[in-house]
């Protein structure tokens, strides 16, 4: 995919997101692939991150700004061989979301399975006018 392709994937998938969950995307070093989905009770955020186990993820929430963060590690080649092509990606990733008010960060669930980080992002259940009982004294 060239950069102008991911430019516009990008774009796509922040304007999609931006009316389903208001959550806006940065980019930098290697970009984790996403899909986003949303219903009324929650979004899922799910990152492909082939080769990767849990504990090479890092996962944050800092003023409303969730980070996945890690680095992939050179891929181990026998001694004596040179590299030839190399496509595996080495180096930082990191995605950025900017989450709205709309979110309980205090219930946001990680789990990765198979090079697939799940993200469970509860939203806010709607409070609405709350009666408040007069006592005589």
């Amino acid at each position: 995919m060239t950069t102008a392709e991911k430019t516009e994937l990008n774009e796509r998938q922040q304007e999609s997101l931006n009316d389903a969950a208001k959550i806006e995307i940065q980019m930098e070093t290697y970009l984790p692939v996403t899909d986003i989905v949303d219903n009324e009770n929650e979004v899922r955020i799910y990152a492909e991150l082939p080769g990767l186990d849990s504990d090479s993820v890092s996962i944050t929430l800092d003023k409303n700004v969730l980070s996945i963060e890690g680095k992939y590690k050179e891929v181990p080649r026998p001694e004596g061989y040179s590299l030839i092509s190399g496509e595996y990606p080495v180096g930082n990733y990191r995605r950025t979301f900017k989450l709205s008010q709309d979110f309980s960060s205090e219930n946001i669930q990680a789990k990765m399975k198979d090079g697939i980080l799940s993200l469970i992002l509860p939203k806010r259940k709607e409070i609405g006018p709350k009666k408040v009982k007069v006592f005589a004294e």
